[in-house]
């Protein structure tokens, strides 16, 4: 308990973009500091209640901030970008930013931050429709294992001719399930 309250509290000194108190640091302004700072997180999404299995396409996001120009991005990979933060400050980043889907209430504040971000031109975010060959005609099983062997491998997802989502884009996809 108290090795991840001191990680968490170097993470918050590596992120932090203005002074704040430390005590009032959460999952989302951890995620919304790490993004500003150039980070990116690069995961497959879907409509809630969609079973994953049976998508005949693939939708990846990716966030980050507007001045990180990098085109591809591993799948289900948290990118620290051009902060100098590795190993476990950079899993525990992840787990916060992956906490933040797993919660209403903090997935509701995140999107309204990050949703202020884009509409001020500090954040980004984009998706891509990745539709590997034969993805269509397979079974269940086989694009469930055929995903699994994409998001393993750390896939590389190019989002070079993805635009930008406005503000209220982004919002639609509030209710969207991760992977």
């Amino acid at each position: 308990m108290a090795r991840c309250v001191v990680v968490r509290l170097l993470i918050v000194l590596s992120l932090a973009l203005a002074p704040a108190p430390l005590f009032a640091q959460t999952e989302v302004d951890l995620a919304i500091r790490f993004f500003a700072q150039g980070g990116a997180y690069c995961f497959r999404i879907a409509p809630e209640g969609t079973n994953l299995s049976e998508e005949t396409e693939w939708t990846v996001m990716v966030l980050t901030n507007t001045e990180n120009r990098k085109k591809d991005f591993r799948i289900r990979s948290v990118d620290p970008g051009p902060m100098n933060i590795k190993g476990q400050a950079l899993n525990d980043v992840g787990l916060s930013i992956t906490m933040i889907w797993r919660r209403d209430l903090l997935r509701d504040d995140f999107f309204e931050r990050f949703a202020a971000g884009i509409d001020g031109r500090s954040l980004r975010a984009r998706t891509v429709q990745v539709v590997p060959p034969g993805l269509s005609t397979m079974k269940p099983r086989e694009r469930a294992e055929l995903y699994l062997k994409f998001g393993d491998r750390g896939t590389r997802v190019n989002f070079e001719h993805a635009r930008e989502l406005t503000d209220d884009e982004f919002a639609a996809y509030r209710t969207y399930l991760t992977d």
